[in-house]
Order: structure tokens, then C-alpha cells, then sequence
């Protein structure tokens, strides 16, 4: 194994998750990551974990299940499955997601049915998911490469080669050198923050997108909602910073889920649960989509929109400059976790806690200041060379934030 790719096990545990001494750190990967999981399980037992608890996905097992298992058995979940997570939110654990797509995987899978087993699983987690969205508890989503994965993303090479590219690209958007695996991430989060710093000095209280594609969109943020950017911070005493993403570009704020207006076009693919959807747009009116349509993958989308009444609203807003180190690589990666930091995107469902500050934390009240809840938070992109992006802030005024893609604040 590489230096460079103990490197990367390193900045996963050490600014990922943060990983604390003492500290249980879980782990969800598929089953053909098994050789970076054994590194970053003696990686993390040397800073001190307790214990690394790992859950194996088999993505082929469960494209089979899924085809051939009934509605009936599908949203059967078992208890055991969901203490398997849920036991360890209440240890203070921290969550490792390992990333690594196959983006044809769920090929011949009836969409209806992937939706209804994505609600079962999802409904039982979310007192877990809101103390992740809260910052309660670190968590991390990282990419993890895999062969037919690269051989997606880099088609013209042969296998070995595709795979070697696509290690080399999560390396370089990851700041990750053979010679160390912190500083360069340290000085990118340092100069995002800058920025996020930037846009919070403004009192932003809505954002306007226009682009040629036909994206004309206003959105109003929850009521005292900040921005953020790189890191978050779990409640003090603890105040313990990790990066959710890794890869991140993007700057973050959470949309009030009654107040967006107008219509967005998606210009990057959403890979979604192993299904590419693909050539849609949305309209919005007083926060909820009332239209939609869509040229690829219509019915996963359908799905998506119809799985609660908060996948129909907004939940993040992200905004990432058009020469992002990502989308200069110039490559479609079919993986949200790295194309949304490759583009402004939006997300559909769920809307992140953390960016709306304020004593009251109860569901209740974070509701009433425009949260939108849901059981899924699913990314779609929507940026582009063109994009022009104007804030209106509390005091009435306006403030040109994106020109041409790029920020200008």
C-alpha cells in the first residue's frame, strides 16, 4: 500500500470524523473496499479508537433482492438492523460512510421498489440522522475508488490504469500528498472559511439564480440560518471539528422550506442508489415543486419526490465556484459526493441543522423557523459557466455573489 494512501486513511480519521481517543469509530462500506477498510482500521486503533465497528453492503446481493424480493419483505425491517446503527449514536460514536459507486449497479431494478425499500430503511433512522444533520455526532462520507467504478469514469483506459486515474483524482481533490496527509487540506478549509466568513458578514437572507439553461430560482433562507463551509462543529463542551465531505467546495446554507420560487435545471447526472437521472427540471412555488420534468430516470425521480412530504422542498443551497479544482479535472466522476462539489447544487429533502443557530434545538421550533424535515437528502446539480447569483440582504439591499460562475464577493 502506498504512503500516499495511508496518507489519505489519515486525513479521513484525522479530519473526517475526527476521531477522538477512546472513541468507537463506525464503518459503512461496501464489500470491495475491504482493503482500504483493514487500513483505516489499524490507522484508527493507533489514535486511539476502542473499537471499529463495520457494516459490509453488498450492492450486488441487494440489486438481487431487489428484483426478485416482495414489497412486503422489502419494508420488513428488521430491529436488529436499525439498533445496529442506532445503539452506537447513543455511545457517541463517530460515522465513516466510504463512498464507492458503481453507477450502473441497480440496472433492471424496478424504481418503485428501490424507493419503497430507501423509505423502510430510512424512517427508523431519524432520530440518528437528526443528531448527525445536528452535529451531535461527527460523521464523514469519503470516496473510495473501486474498478468498475473508474472503468465508468475513465472508459478509454484499460482497468488497472482506469483505477490508478481515479485514485489519483480523489488524491488531488483531497489535497492529499505523498508528503503529508493534513497541510493541504488545512490550508483549503482556511480558505474557504474566509469566504463563508465573507458571506455571513453580508446578513444574507435569500439568494436569486439565473442561468442560460433556463434556471431562474429564488430562495429565502430559515430564519436566522448562517452560512457554512468545510467544517462543522459538534456543541460544545466537546466542540470537536470535522469535514461531513471529503472532497468539499462548497459553501452551505439551508433554504426556508416555504419560501422558494421558480424553476431549476439540473446540468450534471444524479447518480441515485446505482440509477442515473438525468435531464430534469423543477418549479417551485411558496417552497414546494409543483411541476417537474424529466428525460432520464423519470420514475427514480418520482420516487424521490413522492417518498414524504419534505422531498418535495429544499434542504440545502451549496454554492461552489464553476473553477472548482473538481470541475477543472473536466471528468463526469457519476458520484454525487464528488460532482456536487463540482457545481452549485441544491438538495431535495432534509435541511441541515447546524446552519440555523438559536437555543431552542427541539424539531419544533426549528420547524417553525422554516426547516424543512425529511427522510432522505438526496443532491442535485445545478451550477454552470454562466451562472449569476444575486443575495438580497436583511437591511433590503442587493449584493452581486456569483458572476460568470466564479464568486465576487
Amino acid at each position: 500500500m502506498s504512503g500516499i494512501r495511508e496518507n489519505y486513511a489519515r486525513l479521513v480519521l484525522t479530519r473526517g470524523v475526527n476521531l477522538q481517543k477512546g472513541q468507537i469509530l463506525v464503518v459503512d462500506a461496501p464489500i470491495w473496499t475491504s482493503e482500504f477498510v483493514h487500513l483505516i482500521s489499524e490507522q484508527a486503533y493507533r489514535l486511539g479508537a476502542q473499537d471499529v465497528v463495520i457494516h459490509y453492503a453488498d450492492p450486488d446481493a441487494e440489486r438481487i433482492r431487489l428484483r426478485y424480493a416482495s414489497e412486503e419483505t422489502l419494508t420488513d425491517v428488521p430491529r436488529w438492523q436499525v439498533e445496529s446503527q442506532t445503539i452506537y449514536g447513543e455511545k457517541n460514536a463517530c460515522f465513516l460512510r466510504l463512498d464507492s459507486q458503481d453507477p450502473d449497479g441497480m440496472t433492471g431494478v424496478d424504481p418503485a421498489k428501490m424507493s419503497l425499500w430507501k423509505k423502510a430503511t430510512s424512517a427508523p433512522l431519524a432520530a440518528l440522522r437528526l443528531k448527525k444533520m445536528s452535529n451531535d455526532l461527527s460523521w464523514s462520507g469519503v470516496p473510495v475508488p473501486n474498478p468498475r467504478w473508474a472503468k465508468k469514469v475513465f472508459p478509454e483506459l484499460e482497468p488497472d490504469a482506469a483505477l490508478e486515474a481515479l485514485w489519483q483524482a480523489v488524491y488531488r481533490c483531497c489535497y492529499v500528498g505523498e508528503e503529508s496527509a493534513e497541510a493541504g487540506w488545512d490550508a483549503h478549509v482556511e480558505e474557504m472559511q474566509r469566504n463563508v466568513k465573507k458571506m455571513n458578514a453580508l446578513g444574507i437572507r435569500s439568494l436569486h439564480f439565473q442561468n442560460a439553461k433556463g434556471t431562474d430560482l429564488t430562495l429565502e433562507l430559515c430564519d436566522g440560518a448562517v452560512f457554512a463551509g468545510g467544517i462543522c462543529h459538534c456543541p460544545e463542551p466537546d466542540g470537536i471539528v470535522f469535514a461531513p465531505n471529503i472532497p468539499t467546495e462548497e459553501i452551505l446554507s439551508t433554504p426556508h422550506k416555504d419560501k422558494v420560487n421558480g424553476v431549476v435545471y439540473n446540468t450534471l447526472p444524479l447518480v441515485y442508489g446505482g440509477s442515473i437521472v438525468d435531464d430534469f427540471c423543477l418549479t417551485f412555488q411558496d417552497g414546494v415543486v409543483v411541476d417537474w420534468k424529466c428525460g432520464k430516470g423519470a420514475d427514480l425521480l418520482a420516487g424521490i419526490l413522492e417518498t414524504d412530504e419534505g422531498t418535495r422542498r429544499l434542504g440545502e443551497v451549496a454554492l461552489v465556484p464553476y473553477d472548482s479544482p473538481i470541475n477543472q479535472l473536466g471528468v463526469l466522476f457519476y458520484d454525487t459526493l464528488f460532482d456536487e462539489n463540482a457545481s452549485c447544487h441544491l438538495a431535495l429533502g432534509a435541511g441541515y441543522v447546524d446552519v440555523v443557530p438559536g437555543g431552542d434545538r427541539s424539531t419544533q421550533a426549528l420547524v417553525a423557523r422554516g426547516l424543512n424535515t425529511s427522510m432522505l437528502h438526496v443532491d442535485f446539480m445545478f451550477g454552470s459557466s454562466d451562472m449569476h447569483c444575486v443575495a438580497r440582504t436583511a437591511e433590503g439591499s442587493e449584493v452581486e455573489i456569483f458572476r460568470d460562475g466564479l464568486f465576487v464577493i
